[in-house]
């Protein structure tokens, strides 16, 4: 980005002011929001049309928009047709693997479809070769991960309008999404260092054969490549409750134009600079993410053969971020919380759905 800023600056004469975001992102932009002090250009990390949609310019007829991958048609439009951010990143993802020890377990990976067979799976994994077969973060938020990427494919589209409509059955959340990490927990499945552990370890584990499964994030294959660069990793589509599927939508980078921009034409010119194929590639390539427009290829190294097989093909669905669709604003740390509870042991199945209830409730209210 620094690079692309320079050589922006360079060939147009505008100066760009930039402040990289930290963990209290959401926050300073709420505050913004409310003083009407909304930067020129920022990154709308996945609410470009459900909590900043008000306060952007319709980026319609900027010449890239034609290019929008239609996998993103769902989660960057609004009901008028109105896309509000350029979507540089498209973030999917699905069940990252090891195959190598699927292959020794005599796994064949294209027959995961149900949580039956991929819980009959980690069994095997774990008696056969004694491993632990999925690895996942008490840091970094991966526990919201699990959680919200499970809810994206265990709900029927009868089931998800309950919660759009402001219906939040605990039982319904149970079935979906807790008791399944639940019955993970009680099986010995997660990483015994859990708590402790960071995305990074998470890339270790998989890079040396002591994990087979997770849900995270490409980079998390990327970084394992790195320790390993002789591991065969991927990702495979999530199991489902009636069909597999992989979660994705608009990612980190993604940027809006502030309807009251003082600059408006150069940020305009910005965005549009960004979706330049030439200045778009070398972004997405050093991310390691899939891109949000057709007309920009990324080279994803190791990741690029998942990509080829189950993201650009379309033929497995793609379900967007449950949060950010079926979810009120603010919901995202209650799965954090209440999934981590159930992983580390310290919420049961019910009780982590109660409390996501109480915040569902208290959250929709407000909204």
């Amino acid at each position: 980005m620094n690079d692309l800023i320079a050589k922006f600056e360079e060939q147009e004469g505008i100066k760009v002011n930039v402040v990289y975001a930290s963990t209290t992102f959401e926050d300073d932009m709420k505050v913004k929001m409310a003083s009407d002090s909304i930067p020129d250009v920022f990154s709308t990390h996945g609410w470009s049309v459900l909590r900043y949609g008000p306060y952007l310019e319709p980026l319609n007829d900027q010449p890239w928009a034609e290019f929008v991958n239609p996998g993103l048609k769902n989660v960057m439009y609004d009901e008028e047709g109105n896309i509000f951010a350029l979507p540089l990143e498209y973030g999917t993802t699905g069940m990252l693997v090891n195959y190598d020890l699927l292959e020794q377990a005599n796994i064949d990976a294209e027959k995961l479809s149900t949580w039956d067979d991929f819980n009959a799976a980690m069994k095997t994994l774990k008696d056969e070769l004694g491993i632990t077969p999925f690895t996942a973060s008490g840091k970094d938020s991966n526990a919201g991960d699990i959680g919200n990427f499970l809810a994206s494919g265990n709900f029927t589209e009868e089931q998800k309008k309950q919660f759009q409509d402001g219906t939040f059955d605990p039982a319904l959340w149970q079935e979906g999404v807790t008791d399944l990490v639940e019955q993970w927990q009680k099986e010995g499945y997660f990483n015994p260092d859990f708590v402790s552990a960071s995305l990074d370890d998470m890339s270790r584990q998989l890079a040396d054969g002591s994990a087979a499964f997770a849900l995270s994030w490409p980079f998390v294959v990327n970084t394992a490549y790195e320790y390993n660069p002789d591991a065969n990793l991927g990702f495979i589509p999530i199991p489902g409750m009636e069909e597999p599927y992989l979660v994705g939508g608009e990612g980190v980078s993604a940027f809006g134009v502030s309807k009251t921009a003082q600059n408006k034409d150069a940020a305009l010119a910005f965005v549009n600079f960004l979706a330049e194929p030439e200045n778009a590639e070398p972004l997405l390539d050093s991310m390691g993410a899939y891109s949000g427009l057709t007309n920009v290829e990324v080279d994803l190294g190791e990741m690029q053969p998942s990509f080829d097989k189950y993201v650009a093909p379309g033929n497995v669905p793609t379900q967007p971020f449950f949060d950010r669709v079926y979810l009120p604003n603010g919901m995202w740390n209650s799965i954090i919380t209440t999934t981590d509870g159930v992983i580390n042991g310290q919420l049961s199945s019910s009780e982590a759905s109660e409390q996501m209830k109480a915040q569902f409730d208290t959250l929709y209210g407000q909204q």
